[in-house]
């Protein structure tokens, strides 16, 4: 792995178990056992590697984490599914989201990165709903879409961030995650067509069942 490389991972990896906040790039050098000096030829500053960072987590979000729509994925599958891996990205780079305003205002260029890619998600999550109303599995009006769209990407995009709020012990593991999708389906469930019921309720069985697994093996 080239040393820019091995920076943006270290970064991470420090970012999320110590918070952005209390890591310098002298914390990073030293994790690699590299001069300060060498990481300085790599990138400029702190806030540089955090938006090389994000350029590898909005790749993440929109080219790995594309709806799998076909006819062998049922609609809501296809919803499913998609949040659950965005929930998976989102993990791996949570520290963003333990103190995005405060990273958006100090990097613009970051900023407008920011907001671009979380349109694009919001298009997806529009798109597969629609489809989902296509093919009968939910019901809703066009006034209500985005509002939906909306309180799904607030629990997909911050569900880790509020659940290390509610805990003593700031830990993070795919039960957490298990949860999240979990309260997608609780939003999905008022707008769930009455012969596409058990449909969800086996998609809420499964993650039941793995959030048990994680918690028991934990």
């Amino acid at each position: 792995m080239k040393t820019r490389d091995k920076i943006i991972q270290a970064s991470i990896e420090l970012f999320n178990e110590q918070g952005e906040r209390n890591v310098t790039t002298n914390h990073i050098a030293a994790h690699l056992a590299i001069s300060p000096g060498n990481l300085y030829y790599h990138f400029r500053n702190k806030e540089d590697i955090i938006l090389s960072i994000y350029e590898e987590y909005a790749r993440s979000l929109l080219l790995e984490t594309l709806p799998k729509v076909s006819s062998e994925v049922k609609p809501l599958d296809s919803l499913v599914l998609y949040m659950d891996s965005v929930f998976q990205t989102t993990m791996k780079f949570r520290f963003f989201y333990s103190n995005l305003p405060v990273l958006l205002d100090k990097n613009p260029i970051l900023r407008e990165k920011y907001v671009e890619v979380q349109q694009s998600i919001s298009e997806r999550v529009s798109q597969l709903l629609i489809s989902l109303r296509a093919a009968d599995y939910i019901d809703f009006s066009d006034d209500e879409l985005a509002d939906i769209v909306s309180i799904l990407r607030l629990i997909n995009t911050f569900w880790v961030s509020f659940h290390q709020t509610q805990t003593i012990v700031n830990e993070v593991n795919d039960s957490v995650f298990y949860q999240g999708v979990l309260k997608i389906l609780v939003i999905l469930r008022p707008y769930t067509k009455a012969h596409a019921i058990s449909e969800l309720n086996h998609a809420r069985d499964v993650y039941q069942q793995r959030y048990r697994e994680e918690v028991e093996t934990a």
